[in-house]
């Protein structure tokens, strides 16, 4: 089985079932970390098909100097903070955990209010330090992977993680 790395490597001698199959390895990551910073799913499916159409287009400059999976990140974020800034924020759709069976109504109304509330914080972290915690908690990456994807050290990522989690403490301390 090729690495990501051989594979790029291969899509930019013109091999497209190399380049079909990092986007199918990658599309749900992907779609994911867009949908994670931008909070719509139409913006981040067009996102995450963006990021694909530019790889493949500099496919001839790919270098593996890191992952793949860090070089594709690299690419959506700023695709990210592009669409971020050129349009007003929207509403969240807010990813709410499945009530139990034991929850009652006065249950699932504080969990969703305390969801609300935990998505609007996150929300409100400037874009760095979003996608930072995003890279972080939701695709596991190590400290030096996303400095890799936001063009930082990971001393920086550090930073911008210790700034989110201020921040989204100090937002929710009367929530949770």
């Amino acid at each position: 089985m090729s690495t990501d790395e051989q594979l790029m490597l291969s899509a930019a001698e013109g091999d497209m079932d190399a380049f079909e199959e990092l986007v199918r390895r990658h599309q749900q990551s992907a779609l994911n970390v867009a949908y994670r910073f931008l909070s719509d799913r139409t913006l981040a499916e067009d996102v995450a098909q963006e990021a694909f159409m530019k790889i493949l287009a500099g496919a001839d400059r790919y270098r593996p100097a890191a992952r793949f999976r860090t070089y594709l990140y690299n690419v959506i974020w700023h695709l990210c903070v592009d669409v971020h800034r050129k349009r007003k924020p929207l509403r969240l759709e807010s990813l709410r955990p499945q009530p139990s069976d034991e929850d009652g109504p006065a249950d699932a109304a504080l969990r969703d209010e305390r969801s609300a509330r935990v998505q609007a914080a996150i929300r409100n972290l400037p874009p760095r330090q979003r996608m930072a915690l995003v890279l972080k908690h939701y695709e596991g990456m190590s400290y030096k992977e996303i400095g890799k994807a936001l063009r930082c050290s990971a001393r920086a990522v550090d930073a911008l993680l210790s700034r989110a989690k201020r921040q989204l403490k100090e937002e929710l301390k009367d929530a949770i």
